[in-house]
């Protein structure tokens, strides 16, 4: 069916265009209220750029009736994610050392890091160390209680001095516009979970891991990666970081939100006594590699909080050079592991 692969592309170009203009009313929405930038990008942006990692999830377990798919989607859409921050903090790097970075995203990256650490205990330990509430594990509860703390703790409001905006669009009409296009990214993302599903129907040497991982991870990052550039093209630094950290954070829940309603079921045969947490090689690596990933990115927004080193223009595209470099690294590893 060479029809799929046309198709597919049609839904990428469509969500490219959708996430570019949440950035740019975002940045409208950071600039014209008090609300934090930290919030708006790690709890609104965060949100709503990873609808298509939710209502993927939903559609892979109750439609096309694939967990698998889920697993791989969210593991290798943290990946990416953090991989993308790095790189595009790396590309626009010429105003980075000006920036004003929120020392919450480092709360936001450990709690992540507990989240991987929780992962990898419910998807390595044996079944019999599993702790199981019904046909949910224990695991999904608290990485989902997890992520409600990072919600309640994020700052809410910024003291700091924002730029003017020409914009006549009213907070109202931002408002709408962000939910129009929130909207229309549901419906791309359901479609491309189902073009996915063909496609590694199509191809058989792509198994439900390795294919969510590579088509639906990176697909469904679309609207993460353009909103978070241009963030950064406008210099609003503290927004996009909190849009990739916050994603991440988001997409644990929906593993956790997809065991709730999975009820064990992989592909209406096998019952898994570890719930959704259905462990393989691929996977493993992904946790493993995703919590490397994560530490970096610590290690990242440490340097840029807490030290002098990026203090300018040169500084800034030496630091966030190395850091690209490693990050590329785990990815490329990510995909051959």
């Amino acid at each position: 069916m060479w029809w799929i692969y046309p198709i597919y592309a049609v839904v990428l170009v469509g969500m490219v265009y959708l996430s570019m203009k949440l950035g740019d009313l975002v940045d409208l929405l950071d600039k014209k209220t008090k609300i934090s930038g930290a919030f708006i990008g790690g709890v609104m942006l965060a949100a709503v750029t990873s609808l298509p990692e939710l209502f993927t999830s939903i559609s892979s377990v109750l439609l096309v009736n694939n967990p698998t798919l889920v697993m791989g989607d969210i593991l290798g859409s943290d990946i990416f994610d953090i991989v993308v921050m790095v790189l595009l903090t790396f590309i626009f790097a010429r105003n980075f050392h000006e920036a004003k970075v929120n020392k919450f995203h480092e709360v936001s990256l450990l709690i992540l890091i507990v989240m991987y650490a929780l992962a990898i205990y419910a998807v390595l330990a044996p079944e019999s160390w599993q702790l199981m509430l019904g046909d949910i594990n224990v695991i999904s509860i608290v990485i989902f209680i997890g992520y409600i703390v990072v919600i309640w703790k994020q700052p809410k409001e910024s003291d700091e001095e924002k730029e003017e905006t020409d914009s006549k669009l009213t907070v109202k009409q931002i408002l709408i516009l962000f939910f129009g296009c929130a909207t229309l990214l549901i419906g791309a993302s359901i479609g491309i979970t189902y073009l996915t599903d063909m496609i590694v129907k199509e191809i058989p040497w792509l198994n439900g891991t390795v294919g969510g991982a590579v088509l639906l991870g990176v697909a469904t990052s679309i609207p993460e990666i353009i909103s978070t550039a241009q963030l950064f093209r406008r210099k609003n630094y503290d927004a996009g970081i909190g849009n990739m950290i916050g994603s991440c954070t988001f997409n644990f829940s929906i593993v956790a939100f997809a065991d709730f309603i999975s009820w064990q079921g992989v592909n209406g045969e096998i019952v898994a006594s570890r719930g959704i947490w259905i462990g393989s090689d691929s996977a493993r690596w992904l946790i493993v590699l995703g919590a490397l990933s994560v530490l970096m990115a610590i290690c990242f927004i440490v340097i840029k909080n807490h030290t002098n080193i990026i203090k300018s223009k040169r500084s800034s595209y030496i630091v966030t050079g190395i850091f690209a470099v490693l990050a590329m690294s785990a990815y490329i590893l990510s995909l051959i592991l």
